[in-house]
């Protein structure tokens, strides 16, 4: 475990996470919203630099000498989200292996989407709800996946910040090795990143 912002872990005091920079009520478990245990899992690899961002060896280029894999130690953007959600309990994986981009453009070989994948596929397994960005700017929850779905994603976690794997080219350092050098997964702000689109958990 380490600290790698002042917005990430700060302690563990007898089991409940105390979360740097947020509230103590959302740095509380939200039972009620299924989505804490994504939020939850996504800061707890951010916050382990045995984690960092890749796009998979097999997207390697000579500009973009990516290495290991997309799914674990390290990944993008999409597949942070993705895994997120699994470990919240939503098949939103076995939704993508659905979708006929899986094999259109992957033929099978790619586990999780990509951001802009993640909309069709959470409509496949269920309640939750598209806003624009202008809609819900104002008001986001804890939870929320804020999507440029042509570009980027990340995960909402309360007082302004995403969760996020940012990439190896970002405003904290960052190289092609596995695991973080900095900033690859960690937390920014939400706000100016030109997000447009929200997907919020409203339940079935």
């Amino acid at each position: 475990m380490r600290k790698i912002s002042r917005w990430i872990v700060a302690s563990m005091v007898a089991g409940s996470m105390i979360w740097g920079g947020l509230s103590a009520a959302q740095a509380a478990p939200q039972k009620d919203n299924p989505m804490e245990k994504a939020v939850v899992w996504a800061l707890q690899i951010a916050a382990d630099d045995s984690h960092g961002y890749s796009q998979g060896a097999e997207n390697a280029t000579a500009n973009n000498p990516y290495t290991g894999s997309r799914e674990g130690p390290d990944y993008d953007c999409s597949a942070l989200v993705y895994h997120a959600l699994e470990h919240a309990g939503f098949p939103i994986i076995e939704a993508w292996h659905q979708n006929p981009d899986y094999m259109k453009l992957y033929q099978g070989k790619q586990y999780s989407g990509d951001a802009d994948t993640i909309w069709p596929d959470m409509q496949r397994i269920g309640g939750f709800t598209k806003y624009s960005w202008n809609e819900v700017k104002d008001n986001l929850k804890r939870g929320d996946i804020l999507c440029r779905p042509e570009a980027h994603v990340a995960i909402y976690i309360g007082n302004g910040k995403t969760v996020e794997a940012r990439g190896v080219n970002n405003p904290r350092g960052g190289d092609w090795r596995t695991g973080d050098q900095g900033g690859e997964i960690d937390c920014y702000s939400a706000y100016g990143r030109g997000w447009t689109e929200v997907y919020r958990y409203t339940g079935k």
